[in-house]
C-alpha cells in the first residue's frame, strides 16, 4: 500500500517511509514527552514537523557518519520554535564575554606540549546537566558552568550555582531573564552581587521576581578579572580548556544538532553564533578530533547532556566554537587565613558565610555593600584587639554587620536619665542610701550560681534593654523574699508601660517601670511572652506573679562607691546601666572586658555577682543579647576602675525592696 501526503516543506512521502509507521512513531512521542497540542490543525502541524525531523534522522544515520542523530523532546519543534526556547545568546560584539573586569591578557598559546585529551567531567570540576527548559537562559547556564569550574579548582569545592539567580536579578545591560542575554553582562552583575547557590536558589524556568535571600557561593568582587582566547586559535583553546572549563558559543540552530544523540558531529554547521554553552574538554575517537561541551538542554538529548563538536575544522571551527572563547579568573582562598593567596578577600568570603549562618538578607546591593564596610571593620578590629593578648576575646558574632550607630539603634534602648536626683526607681518610696557597711565583703558572689537568675533572654532588634533590668532585678528579689526563682514579663512592660517617656521598644528606663509597676500587678513570662515588637497591653488576661504593692520601695547605691555596690550586690542582684555602645562590648566573646568604655550610659543591665580571675578583680553582668553573645550571655567587666568604674557601671545602681504581704516581713 502507498502512502502520499503533501507537507509545507514541498516534498512527498512514498512507500518507502509509510504514514503511518511515522503516526505511530509520533504517538509513542506524545505519550512519552506529554506532549499536548491546541487542536487539531495544531497536532497536524507539529507532526508535520515531527516527520521532517524522522525523515532526516533516518537519512542521516543510514550514513556511515561519526554521530547519530535521534528522536527526543524537541522533535515536533520547528527550527525557529526551537530557537526562541532553548537559545537565548543576545548577539555581543567581538567585545570580551567578561568585559567589565579587568582584562587579565589574551590566552596566547604558549608552544608547550598540549595534553592529548582533557575532560574536566572526568575530573569532577562540571557539575550535572542542567535544563534551561523553554526559556532562553543559555548566557545564565554558560555563565555558571565557568564559574562552577573556576571556584572548583580555586577552593576544592564544586558547588551547583544559581542560574535563576541570573534570570531573576540580572536586568541591566540588556540582559532580560527568559528573553535572553549574555555572559559579559552576567559577569558585571555578579561582580557586585556575587552568585548564589543552587540548592537556595533553585531554577524556576521563568524570569520570575528577585529573592532578597540566598546563600551566596562566589562573593561579590571575588573574581580577579578574566582571560579571552584568540578568535580562530585552536591551539590556545586546547591550552585555555587544559586549565579549567572555558564559557563558549556555538551556532545551535541547525537539525542536526537539535536532534543530536551521539557521536562526533561533523556537519558544518555554521559561525553565526546563537547559543551558550561550555567547553569542558577534547579529545580524539577513531582518528577525529573533538572538542567536549556540555549542553543545557537535560540529560536526554545527546550523549547525557554533553556533544562533541568535530575539532581542527580551522577559521571559526565546528560550529563556530573558536569564535569567542572566555573564562574568569578567581581569587583562590587561603585555608589557614592570614596571608590570601592570589589576594582573595577572605572578608568578603568570611561575610557571605556569615550571611549564611545568621540568614542575614539585605534590601539591595548597595545596602548589602554597607553591611559588609561594617562587618569588615568589625573582623578588622576583632583580629586587632585578640592579637594583643589582653584579659579578654572578641568574636565575629550576629551583631558584626552593623555600625556603632546602627547597633546602638536597635540592641540598647536605655534612656538617658540625669546622674543626679532621679532615682532609678524614683516613683516608689526612697528607702534609703545603701552605703557600705564598713563590714568584711565576700570575695566572690554569683547569684546564677545561687539560683536566683532566670536564664538568658534576648530583646531582639527592639530597644527594651530597660524591661529587662527591671524584670531582672524583681526576678532576684521576689527570690530572695519567696523563694521561688519565676520568669517575670518583659512584655508586660513594653505593652503596657507608657508613664514618663517610655515607649516601649523606642526606649525606656527602670524608675518609670517602677513606677507603672507601684500600680500594677507583674505578670509571668510563661503568661505574657515577649514578642519583640510593641503591642496592644495584655496585662488583664496574665498570671500574676508580684500582686500589686508587692513592691514597697528601692534603695540606691552611692555613685562611684565600689565597695557599696559590691556590698549591695552580695545581698540581691542589682539593675546597673553601663555604655555599651562600642566595638568591644558589642563584639566581646568572654574573658574581662578592660576597654576604657567611658561612663556616658546607654544600655541597662543585671549585676550579678563579682570575683577575681588572674589577679584581674571583674564585675559579672547578665545582658539581654541572648545565650550566644559573650559568656553564655553574660560579661565580665573590669573592677576597680576609679570614678565611674568601667562603662560607667559605678554611675547609677539600684536595686528594689519587696513585700510578700502576710508571709514575709522586709
Amino acid at each position: 500500500m502507498k502512502y502520499l501526503a503533501a507537507f509545507a516543506g514541498g516534498f512527498i512521502l512514498s512507500n518507502a517511509n509509510p504514514l503511518e509507521n511515522i503516526e505511530e512513531e509520533f504517538e509513542a512521542f506524545i505519550q512519552k514527552y506529554d506532549r499536548k497540542y491546541e487542536d487539531e490543525a495544531d497536532r497536524q502541524m507539529h507532526f508535520e514537523i515531527f516527520t521532517k525531523h524522522f525523515l532526516h534522522i533516518e537519512s542521516e544515520n543510514a550514513k556511515s557518519n561519526s554521530f547519530k542523530l535521534a528522536i527526543n523532546g524537541f522533535s515536533d519543534q520547528s527550527p525557529q520554535e526551537f530557537k526562541s526556547h532553548r537559545f537565548g545568546l543576545s548577539s555581543p560584539s567581538k567585545a570580551k564575554l567578561w568585559g567589565s573586569k579587568p582584562h587579565l591578557g589574551t590566552h596566547e598559546y604558549s608552544g608547550k606540549p598540549l595534553p592529548a585529551s582533557v575532560d574536566w567531567n572526568d575530573q569532577g570540576a562540571v557539575t550535572p546537566v542542567k535544563d534551561q527548559k523553554s526559556c532562553g537562559s543559555c548566557w545564565a547556564f554558560s555563565t555558571t558552568g565557568a564559574m562552577e569550574g573556576a571556584w572548583k579548582l580555586a577552593t576544592g569545592n564544586l558547588v551547583s550555582m544559581s542560574e535563576q539567580h541570573l534570570v531573576s536579578c540580572d536586568t541591566a545591560g540588556g540582559d532580560d531573564g527568559c528573553n535572553g542575554g549574555d555572559m559579559d553582562t552576567a559577569f558585571t552583575f555578579l561582580e557586585s552581587n556575587g552568585i548564589c547557590s543552587e540548592d537556595s536558589y533553585p531554577y524556576e524556568n521563568g524570569s520570575g521576581v528577585c529573592k532578597s535571600s540566598c546563600s551566596v557561593v562566589v562573593p561579590a568582587a571575588s573574581m580577579k578579572g578574566f582571560k579571552d582566547v584568540p578568535v580562530n586559535d585552536e591551539k590556545a583553546l586546547m591550552e585555555a580548556v587544559a586549565q579549567q572549563p572555558v564559557s563558549v558559543a556555538i551556532e545551535a540552530d541547525q537539525i542536526n544538532f537539535q536532534s543530536y544523540n551521539s557521536g562526533i558531529l561533523t556537519k558544518e554547521c555554521g559561525s553565526g553564533i546563537d547559543h551558550g554553552v561550555l567547553l569542558v574538554g577534547y579529545g580524539a575517537e577513531d582518528g577525529i578530533d573533538y572538542w567536549r561541551i556540555k549542553n543545557s538542554w537535560g540529560s536526554s538529548w545527546g550523549e547525557n547532556g554533553f556533544v562533541r563538536l568535530e575539532r581542527g575544522l580551522g577559521e571559526d571551527g565546528q560550529c563556530g566554537i573558536t569564535t569567542m572563547s572566555s573564562y574568569p579568573v578567581l581569587e583562590e582562598s587561603n585555608p589557614q587565613g592570614g596571608e590570601d593567596v592570589e589576594g582573595v578577600d577572605k572578608y568578603r568570603q568570611a561575610f557571605e558565610n556569615f550571611i549564611s549562618q545568621y540568614d542575614k538578607t539585605y534590601q539591595s546591593s548597595s545596602d548589602k555593600e554597607l553591611h559588609f564596610v561594617a562587618f569588615k571593620t568589625s573582623m578588622q578590629f576583632v583580629e586587632s584587639e585578640n592579637a594583643k593578648n589582653l584579659s579578654y576575646t572578641l568574636k565575629i558574632n550576629s551583631f558584626a554587620d552593623q555600625t556603632v550607630d546602627e547597633f546602638t539603634g536597635k540592641r540598647l534602648g536605655l534612656s538617658s536619665p540625669t546622674r543626679s536626683h532621679k532615682k532609678l526607681w524614683k516613683g516608689m518610696p526612697y528607702l534609703g542610701m545603701d552605703f557600705y557597711s564598713g563590714e568584711e565583703l565576700p570575695s566572690r558572689v554569683d547569684w546564677v550560681e545561687q539560683g536566683a537568675v532566670t536564664p538568658v533572654k534576648d530583646q531582639g532588634q527592639c530597644g527594651s534593654c530597660w524591661t529587662f533590668s527591671t524584670t531582672g532585678s524583681l526576678e532576684g528579689a521576689w527570690q530572695s523574699v519567696s523563694g521561688d526563682l519565676v520568669s517575670l514579663s518583659e512584655q508586660q512592660l513594653v505593652d503596657c508601660c507608657k508613664v514618663d517617656g517610655d515607649s516601649g521598644c523606642g526606649g525606656g528606663d527602670m524608675d518609670s517601670a517602677f513606677t507603672y509597676f507601684e500600680s500594677h500587678r507583674i505578670c509571668s513570662e510563661e503568661s505574657y511572652t515577649y514578642k519583640q515588637t510593641n503591642g496592644a497591653c495584655q496585662e488583664d488576661a496574665c498570671s500574676e506573679v508580684i500582686p500589686k504593692g508587692g513592691v514597697i520601695g528601692f534603695k540606691d547605691v552611692p555613685a562611684n562607691d565600689e565597695h557599696a555596690l559590691m556590698e549591695a550586690v552580695a545581698q540581691q542582684p542589682v539593675s546597673v546601666a553601663v555604655q555599651a555602645g562600642q566595638k568591644p562590648f558589642q563584639m566581646y566573646d568572654s574573658g574581662i572586658l578592660t576597654q576604657n568604655c567611658s561612663a556616658q550610659v546607654d544600655h541597662a543591665v543585671l549585676l550579678v555577682g563579682y570575683g577575681t580571675e588572674d589577679g584581674v578583680d571583674y564585675w559579672k553582668i547578665k545582658n539581654s543579647w541572648g545565650a550566644t553573645w559573650g559568656e553564655d550571655g553574660y560579661l565580665r567587666l573590669k573592677r576597680g576602675v576609679a570614678g565611674d568604674g568601667e562603662c560607667g557601671i559605678d554611675v547609677m545602681p539600684s536595686y528594689p525592696v519587696l513585700h510578700l504581704s502576710e508571709v514575709i516581713e522586709v
